[in-house]
Formats: C-alpha cells, structure tokens, sequence
C-alpha cells in the first residue's frame, strides 16, 4: 500500500484515507481479470469469499455486483476501528445503488436481481495467523492493495495454502514502484526512490516486499495455477485535489524518514507539487498490478 504513511494514531489506516481513495481504486482496476473471475464464479455454488485486510469493504462493493451468484464474504482486519465502519459504509452503498440490505449483529445480508450475498467480518492477526484461517472451505482469496506491506515468507505461504487448499486468488492494487508526475518537479525521481525504499521496511509482517510484492505472489502461484497479472494504474486528475494533497503528505513523511538529511530538498519538493496541485494543472500515475490465479483443475485459460 504506497500511502502506508497516511495512518492514524492507532496505527491503521484512517476510515477517511479508505474513503478518498475508493473512487480511484476502483476505475483502476482490471476489467479483464475481473471478468474471467466473474466466469469462473459461475461455476461456484455457493461462493465462500474470504477477504485479507478488508478495510471499510471497499474491495466487496466492487467485486459483489461483477461476481453475481450467491455469495458469502469473510472479511478479516486487524484494525476494529475499520470493522465498526463496515456495517454503515455497506449500508449506504447498497441504498445508493438500490440492494436491499439486512444488518444483524456482525452480520449483513445484500439482494439483488444479480447476487445475494452473505456477509461476516472478524478481527484478524493476519501477520501471525495466516495458518488458521478457513482455506478448506473458501473458493476465493482476495485483498486489495495489502501485497506489499507483507514480506517474501508470508508470501510464500499464503500461496503454499492457496495451492493446497485450490482456492482461487484475486490479489488487486499491487503497488509496483511507478509514480510519475506531470508537470514534472525537481526531485521528483528522488523523492520516489525514497518511498520505495521506505516500502521495504517492517510494516508487521517482516521485512517488506514493498513493489516487488506483486511479482513476487504471482510468480509463486503461477507454479501449479494459471495465473495472469495486469496493470491497474491509478491516473489521477488535476481535479483530484484532496486525493493528490493526501499522497504528498504522506510521501512527504515517509520520505523525509528515509532520508532525513534531505529533509530541505524535500519540503522544497513538497511545495513545488503543492503549486501544482493547486492551479490544476497536475496529473499523477501510480502504478499498480491486478493478479488472478486459477485452480487448474477448473480449466482456465490465461490466453
């Protein structure tokens, strides 16, 4: 998660960053891969989701109209601040886009003419827990810009239990290392530099893949599933203010934490893009990866 700096005091990532960023995550995403998912969900009945750092359940507002059939959703955070956002935040989107809905305790029910879903939500240490959770009866694994805050270890055994287990994976918003700015500023290509090396530090799960997550799982899983990665690049418009405003701040931080002797040239850095920000003119691309992997057996094609 490039913006890993924009958290709050207790650690997690504030319910208002979730919001900002939901309408950029979401055109940024593979059409594709969220297509060929789609079909293969058909085939499912019924559908057990399980979801890695849910967030608020922007991933589930997304992928729930697009999966249709009847699904149930898991949803695992650590953050219980994120949990108590979850029945609210699900309840106004489905009135805005006319799903009935039902709340009961931890538990939300959504019904459409496309999909009903069932859905649960539970606090969860996924750092130090991955081998408890329920790979046996769950058909799909999915997180949404999660990938690079964990390390190669965890990694390597979240795909061990995928593949055992023939649990599809969608695995989407896999920060890659790219940012690029226009107009251009000074410091640009260095201030990026930073943050990817400040990526590769301990977020909780060991010492972090940061951009090379991505490629990391979905060479792991390509071993024994037919996997395909696409890119799901944010581009974000001279009239995303807040969300361009949001990402300096934090790159603001986390760079100058990197390298604290630049913390001049960085400010200076800071203001630049502010200018550009605020006249409109600015543009920002931040480059993400989808990944969808596909239990063999089912038949799947990566062409």
């Amino acid at each position: 998660m490039v913006e890993q700096s924009e958290k709050d005091n207790s650690d997690g990532f504030s319910p208002e960053w979730l919001t900002l960023r939901e309408p950029a995550d979401h055109l940024a995403r593979s059409g594709k891969l969220t297509d060929q998912l789609a079909v293969w969900a058909r085939t499912q009945s019924p559908l057990n989701i399980m979801e890695m750092g849910c967030g608020t359940g922007s991933n589930l507002r997304y992928l729930c109209p697009h999966l249709g059939h009847q699904q149930s959703w898991t949803l695992l955070d650590y953050d219980k601040a994120l949990l108590k956002q979850i029945p609210l935040s699900i309840q106004r989107w489905a009135s805005d886009k006319g799903i009935d809905v039902h709340c009961s305790n931890d538990t939300i029910t959504l019904s459409s003419k496309d999909f009903s879903a069932r859905v649960h939500w539970q606090q969860a240490d996924l750092a130090n827990e991955l081998d408890t959770l329920p790979y046996d009866t769950t058909q799909l694994v999915t997180a949404s810009a999660l990938l690079d805050l964990t390390s190669q270890a965890w990694l390597q055994q979240l795909a061990g239990h995928c593949i055992q287990s023939q649990c599809a994976s969608l695995f989407v918003l896999n920060y890659d290392g790219r940012i690029s700015w226009q107009p251009e500023a000074q410091f640009d290509a260095q201030t990026a530099d930073l943050l990817n090396e400040h990526q590769r530090g301990d977020k909780g799960f060991g010492p972090a893949m940061g951009p090379l997550a991505g490629h990391t799982l979905a060479q792991l899983l390509s071993h024994r599933q037919q996997t395909l990665v696409e890119q799901s690049d944010w581009q974000i418009t001279p009239e995303q203010q807040d969300l361009q405003r949001a990402l300096i701040d934090g790159w603001l931080g986390a760079a100058t934490e990197t390298a604290p002797a630049d913390a001049e040239a960085l400010a200076q850095w800071h203001r630049q893009r502010q200018q550009h920000i605020t006249s409109m003119e600015s543009t920002l691309t931040v480059g993400h990866t989808d990944i969808l992997s596909l239990p063999l057996s089912h038949g799947s094609t990566t062409e």
